[in-house]
């Protein structure tokens, strides 16, 4: 029996994409009968497997978004009882979220780490590159103080003063038995930059989220075509695109936008409904209601900036039978490819292809566009061989 050791600040339903994975892939692990996991975090209701241990920890709190307060906890958290009886009695410790800091105490006590990157922390203050790698390469933290600082006052004086911080997670990150990135452009690009995390790097794509694999998926799609945005006001999201698309957007289109709680763009945006052209705003909403949202989109608008390691949204959205349109970047061309919609996915700022694969959807009929979806999403169903997927992750937790 090998005991496996989850120590996050946040689990699934907080958080994202990375924590979806994260509770996914445990899923997959719990059902061996040779593993058994404990879960410490700091999310007060975590949505709780069969046969999982969860245990919540106050210390390991997400809420103040502060990393080095978050690494601070460690040095109290290591000298309670209950959590060192719990370590000496795993036999891996796996680290999903941010909990770097708790690595080198592990590894005193003679334990194996596996961390699971979703990002490029190691490597970037923000956790993102912008795209395309190979011009940005260079000048990565310089476009994390440009990035921090148009957010506002208080993240541009972050940066200033911490922009080492990756170095140090670095360190940490290195002293790890096997490192998991969710993309073969994400090692690649991880790699590139710590050369000397290489021959710990394993590649395993997330998990396809069952709901979605086994769901009936009814489209409810009326004749008026209806692209659908999720990425919130965040100029990483490519959100300056969308607004640009749809000021100069002339044919009958619905446009519906989650995440927008900018009061100001909330007003221009409003301003841009016309009787041809419909803006629907949503704040930031749960993935039950995105996914609602999907069964009545025609298309689906990730015009992203930046390196993304996998594009879950992109997966989710050819599973909604929705169609991605999507720039190349980070391992969104590499998990589509061979796919329908690689004739979807345009390179990184060529808005003008962008668009036309916009109006090339609007051309189609309601039928056409759901015959399509229905493609896509059974090219992913192909893509994803989930047995291959648990194979790798067994293997990197039992050695």
């Amino acid at each position: 029996m090998t005991s496996i050791l989850v120590v996050s600040e946040r689990y699934w339903p907080d958080g994202s994409g990375a924590e979806l994975a994260s509770h996914l892939i445990i899923d997959i692990l719990r059902r061996e009968k040779t593993l058994k996991i404990t879960v410490i975090t700091g999310s007060k209701n975590p949505m709780r497997l069969p046969g999982v241990r969860y245990i919540y920890e106050p210390l390991l709190s997400a809420e103040s978004k502060s990393l080095p307060l978050l690494w601070l906890n460690t040095n109290k958290l290591i000298k309670r009882e209950e959590f060192r009886k719990i370590l000496q009695e795993s036999d891996v410790v796996y680290v999903p979220g941010f909990m770097f800091s708790i690595i080198p105490y592990v590894k005193s006590m003679g334990k194996r780490v596996v961390v699971h990157l979703h990002n490029y922390v190691p490597v970037s203050y923000t956790a993102v590159i912008l795209a395309p790698y190979e011009e940005h390469k260079h000048k990565i933290v310089y476009d994390n103080i440009r990035l921090e600082c148009m957010r506002d006052v208080k993240h541009c004086i972050g940066v200033s003063l911490l922009w080492w911080l990756p170095m140090l997670i670095k360190k940490w990150v290195s002293q790890a038995d096997k490192i998991i990135c969710v993309s073969k452009r994400q090692a690649d690009i991880i790699t590139d930059l710590a050369p000397e995390l290489a021959g710990k790097v394993e590649v395993v794509y997330n998990p396809l989220p069952p709901e979605l694999i086994n769901a009936n998926i009814n489209k409810e799609i009326n004749d008026v075509p209806t692209f659908l945005y999720i990425g919130g006001d965040a100029y990483i999201k490519g959100f300056h695109i969308v607004m640009s698309i749809i000021k100069g957007w002339r044919s009958k289109a619905h446009f519906i936008l989650t995440g927008i709680n900018n009061r100001e763009i909330i007003n221009v945006l409003s301003k841009l409904n016309d009787k041809d052209r419909k803006i629907e705003i949503y704040p930031r909403l749960n993935r039950d209601k995105v996914i609602k949202l999907h069964s009545r989109s025609w298309a689906f608008l990730f015009p992203s900036v930046v390196e993304e390691t996998f594009g879950y949204a992109v997966i989710e959205a050819a599973l909604s039978k929705t169609v991605p349109i999507a720039f190349r970047v980070g391992g969104v061309g590499e998990v589509v490819e061979g796919t329908v919609i690689e004739n979807f996915v345009i390179n990184v700022y060529d808005i003008n292809q962008f668009v036309k694969k916009m109006a090339f959807i609007s051309r189609l009929s309601p039928s056409e566009v759901i015959a399509l979806g229905g493609r896509i999403r059974d090219d992913v169903l192909r893509k994803f061989n989930m047995e291959v997927i648990r194979n790798r992750l067994i293997k990197i937790f039992k050695q």
